[in-house]
């Protein structure tokens, strides 16, 4: 009998979930775009191999559409972990874009591991949805990690101005942006905030158990 009941139980699991899923319009008539914004990241289909390298924990680009483009970089070197910056000449170009003004210091293992951590989970939850895009934006963003075996999986977003992760994503690159182009950089009180920022974005996509 309990046999009984679980089966139609899970039957009835199953029907849910294929009723729920979403059906586009065959006839393509439909704007099938939902309001609000979304949660997480957009997988970068653009395959751009500029920049990849073997040993790069994380890369962040900011990319506005006038003003000058920025990217940063941490990046494993003789068992050392160094923080990359510069500016971007030519950024939509993989042929002609240059690194100019390039800045460079050591970072600890601990600030690396938090951002790689930050880096690899956000781009793993990365995913496309059906929000509407907030129209021509004035500034892109890029995110990308390298997993050995995996390769170097990449996302980007748009104008971040929501009170989701993806805001929270780009305020942490920009906070290491500001790092990295400081010229008297202090990584004490910027760590702090990647380990807030880091237990914030957790909490999100994987909420603790709520007790009874």
């Amino acid at each position: 009998m309990l046999g009984k009941r679980f089966v139609v139980c899970l039957s009835l699991l199953i029907g849910a979930s294929i009723a729920s899923a979403y059906e586009p319009d065959v006839t393509q008539q439909r704007d099938e775009t939902i309001a609000g914004a979304s949660d997480r990241l957009i997988p970068d289909g653009s395959e751009s191999v500029r920049g990849r390298c073997m040993r790069c924990l994380a890369e962040f680009g900011r990319y506005p559409s006038s003003e000058p483009a920025f990217e940063w970089q941490i990046q494993l070197e003789d068992k050392k972990y160094v923080l990359s910056s510069w500016r971007l000449v030519n950024p939509k170009s993989d042929v002609d874009a240059r690194q100019v003004d390039v800045l460079r210091f050591e970072v600890s293992k601990q600030f690396a591991e938090v951002v790689y951590d930050i880096w690899a989970n956000n781009i793993l939850e990365a995913r496309y949805t059906r929000h509407a895009p907030s129209g021509a934006d004035a500034v892109s963003y890029r995110f990308r990690t390298h997993l050995k075996g995996v390769g170097w999986p990449s996302a980007r977003t748009g104008v971040a101005n929501k009170d989701l992760p993806p805001k929270w994503l780009v305020d942490t690159g920009e906070e290491i942006l500001t790092l990295a182009r400081a010229k008297s950089p202090k990584e004490t009180p910027v760590l702090a905030k990647l380990q807030a920022a880091r237990k914030r974005l957790n909490e999100y996509y994987h909420p603790p158990p709520r007790t009874q």
